[in-house]
């Protein structure tokens, strides 16, 4: 019972101490920044605050104050609180880029006010005016503060001293006017006040002047301007870090076909990273990730062309007529997935097989046909049509699995035996001469068809000619285009047969929908090529040219890091703070969440 008494008083102290030290609360009635630029280009930073330490508060005894930049010097720090000297000033452990006070032995109590002095000289300040080469330019945001800590308004005041020689009239401000030129302790000045402002967020104001009186002057350039305005602009660098990983996204899992999970999600990771910490590299990686796209679509039009084996294609060797349609589409290298479609529909116009479901698509082999291939040769013969030597092994792979879904079937050594005997038919031909050949004839077969008006001779026209006008890329477009107007073309398997049809389409008041559409012949045929592709493999057929991307093999053993890592890991907790605004500007916060 004790040893549980002494764990609930523990537990009560830590909670009051963790209560305790973040009950930070605090207001700035007055703060003046005075900065003066010096002839080497550093600038000195002035900061007079005053902070009134709410009642029943934590006492304010640390200050951290943001610096324009890292490369600073505490040795030229100085600090006060009331008059008595801080000098116990170190790099801050709340702030990304800044110094911390500590007040002790006197810092401000609840209830009481205290005014704090800071000085600093921060070099390469003072810039080369991008817009006019004899000037120079100064830009400075005062220090703000956690919105959560700060209570009430400021009276803020800044103030610039210029160089001895130059006037009240050479200086120009930038992005917010004057709110006064004067003499101030004998040396002209340019100020900007707020008489009842929120300390919670930038300040920015700015001046130009004749820079007779420097010695130097930190280059700046218009090339410089635009990396110091887009790594002071995180908002824009956040949301052009979304556009380059949707990007990166498409790019990755179009060169390695959707494989690679868990390594892209690492390299997402590094490049979120690497983007925190070099804003250079993400503005760049846009023309990166464009130059790999493009290298990659090119491999992939590599691929495309090498898709048949080796050729010993003549140039002079003539035109290869009277392939069959599957056959011009292995010469034209259209898509495997289309080829078998093609080689489908071919065997169901012929009635060899019959379609039994239309998605996915399930075929049986007609009663006739059932027996050796020699039989179905005669058969084939009896019934006025042919059966093609490559047809015979896909015919072999129906009779055993009738109903089966094609998709789920294995054609692999069909189709391999398909494209080896397109290859042997194309030896000692003009492999070039030949596909121009046949594009010629499907461009002329929907020439044709597109010019008959009367809808029962296009139908025969396209019942004929019905594979051949599969082979054109845009065939879809085309039978859509007919679809829209009202007419409605279905193959000859699927016309009056109960669950032979195309799937059924939806109407909506008469008009054509996108659902039309997809149950239409084009977009059935569509959706047919897609499921049938993925039921071959261009590796294993021995059709594929260099090998693509290939990360499955490693998705596996990336989680499993991935997994440990997470097992390994801790939890840890952050401070909080203010954070320095950029390159030139300056901040402070007090308590800074301790």
């Amino acid at each position: 019972m004790r040893r549980y008494l002494i764990a609930a008083l523990i537990l009560v102290l830590v909670a009051g101490t963790a209560s305790w030290a973040q009950n930070y609360s605090f207001s700035v009635p007055r703060m003046l920044l005075e900065v003066t630029p010096n002839s080497d280009a550093s600038v000195t930073l002035d900061y007079t605050i005053e902070f009134y330490c709410q009642q029943g508060a934590h006492p304010i005894d640390v200050v951290d104050v943001g610096l324009p930049h890292e490369d600073y010097d505490i040795s030229n720090m100085q600090a006060s609180i009331g008059g008595y000297a801080a000098s116990d000033i170190r790099k801050s452990q709340e702030i990304a880029c800044g110094v911390e006070v500590h007040l002790d032995p006197y810092p401000i109590q609840p209830g009481q006010s205290g005014e704090f002095h800071f000085s600093a000289t921060m070099p390469n300040l003072v810039f080369q005016d991008t817009t006019n080469k004899d000037n120079a330019s100064l830009q400075i945001t005062p220090t703000w503060f956690d919105a959560d800590l700060l209570q009430g308004s400021t009276q803020l005041n800044v103030v610039v001293y210029l160089p001895q020689s130059v006037k009240l009239d050479e200086a120009l401000y930038q992005k917010k006017p004057f709110s006064d030129k004067l003499q101030l302790q004998n040396r002209n000045a340019v100020v900007w006040r707020w008489e009842q402002t929120r300390m919670d967020d930038r300040h920015p104001v700015g001046v130009s002047f004749p820079q007779r009186d420097l010695e130097r002057v930190a280059p700046m350039t218009k090339l410089m301007l635009v990396g110091k305005w887009w790594r002071d602009n995180p908002t824009i660098r956040f949301f052009w870090a979304i556009g380059l990983f949707v990007l990166f996204g498409f790019i990755f899992f179009r060169l390695t076909s959707g494989t690679g999970v868990t390594v892209f999600i690492l390299l997402l990771g590094v490049s979120a990273i690497t983007f925190v910490t070099h804003p250079f590299l993400e503005a760049i990686a846009l023309p990166v990730l464009l130059f790999i796209w493009w290298v990659g679509e090119r491999s992939q039009v590599g691929r495309r062309h090498k898709y048949l084996p080796p050729i010993a294609s003549v140039e002079h060797g003539g035109i290869k007529r009277g392939l069959t349609v599957p056959g011009a589409a292995v010469v034209m290298e259209l898509p495997l997935g289309k080829v078998l479609t093609l080689v489908v529909f071919g065997l169901l116009k012929k009635d060899i097989v019959r379609q039994v479901q239309a998605d996915p698509l399930a075929l049986e082999l007609v009663e006739d046909y059932h027996g050796s291939r020699s039989e179905r040769q005669a058969t084939a013969r009896e019934n006025g049509t042919v059966i093609h030597a490559y047809e015979q092994p896909f015919l072999d792979v129906f009779e055993e699995n009738p109903g089966v879904p094609i998709e789920d079937l294995n054609v692999q050594e069909p189709m391999k035996g398909l494209i080896e005997k397109a290859a042997e038919r194309m030896s000692g031909f003009n492999l070039p001469q030949t596909r121009e050949y046949y594009r010629s004839i499907v461009h002329g077969a929907w020439t044709k068809a597109k010019a008959i008006g009367d809808l029962s001779e296009r139908t025969q026209f396209v019942d004929e000619n019905f594979l051949w006008l599969l082979l054109d890329d845009g065939y879809d477009e085309s039978f859509n285009t007919w679809y829209g107007h009202g007419y409605h073309y279905h193959p000859t398997w699927t016309r009056g047969g109960a669950g032979a049809g195309l799937p059924a389409p939806v109407t909506t008041g008469g008009r054509t929908t996108t659902g039309d559409v997809a149950a239409s012949f084009a977009g059935w045929s569509e959706n047919v090529t897609g499921r049938l592709a993925n039921t071959l493999d261009p590796v294993s057929l021995g059709t594929a040219g260099p090998p693509g991307i290939d990360l499955s093999g490693v998705d596996r053993v990336t989680l499993d890091v991935l997994e440990s890592m997470a097992e390994s890991s801790g939890s840890g907790g952050g401070g909080g703070g203010c954070a320095c605004a950029g390159c030139a500007c300056a901040c402070a916060c007090a308590g800074g969440g301790r």
